[in-house]
């Protein structure tokens, strides 16, 4: 429970520091999809979608742009609990645990698309349909976020990690 709470401050702190600010409370900020996407590949999926709920509950505390209840569920809910599907795969090899990441990211921008789609059309530019916004607008946000979350996550030692979680949880 410490480590869902820890990693999910890290994930809502990380989102603070960003890189590129868009409007309508968008940006690309430093890998926040990380932390979610590492707590589920160590310490399994229950953690990782419990971790990306409250990181995404954290998140409302830097000013949440909510239109409809739907809109804050796929936000602020779903899009972040998404990350938590990093270990489908499983996370026995890094090819596994790059490709959940990645699903995990796809999963996260479609629904962070859905929600631009249906709420936030009135945005796209004249002339421009709303999917093609939707999508320009989420994946240079998320889906940039989310495949240097990726990248980091490559180089990251899972398996040095795993094994000094398996011996801490003996100890204790």
């Amino acid at each position: 429970m410490v480590v869902i709470a820890m990693l999910s401050a890290i994930a809502f702190i990380l989102s603070l520091i960003e890189f590129i600010r868009y409007p309508q409370d968008g940006g690309i900020s430093l890998c926040s999809m990380m932390p979610v996407m590492l707590l589920s590949l160590l310490y399994g999926r229950t953690a990782g979608l419990t971790g990306g709920i409250i990181f995404g509950l954290l998140s409302l505390l830097n000013g949440a742009y909510v239109v409809h209840p739907v809109q804050f569920l796929l936000d602020y809910i779903f899009a972040t609990m998404a990350l938590g599907l990093a270990d489908v795969f499983g996370s026995e090899s890094k090819v596994k645990a790059i490709m959940g990441s990645l699903l995990a990211v796809i999963v996260s921008v479609f629904v962070s698309f859905l929600s631009g789609v249906v709420f936030f059309g009135e945005f796209a530019p004249p002339g421009m349909g709303v999917a093609l916004y939707s999508f320009l607008y989420n994946f240079t946000t998320a889906g940039v976020e989310g495949i240097l979350s990726i990248v980091v996550i490559a180089f990251i030692p899972l398996e040095r990690f795993k094994k000094q979680i398996s011996t801490e949880s003996k100890v204790a």
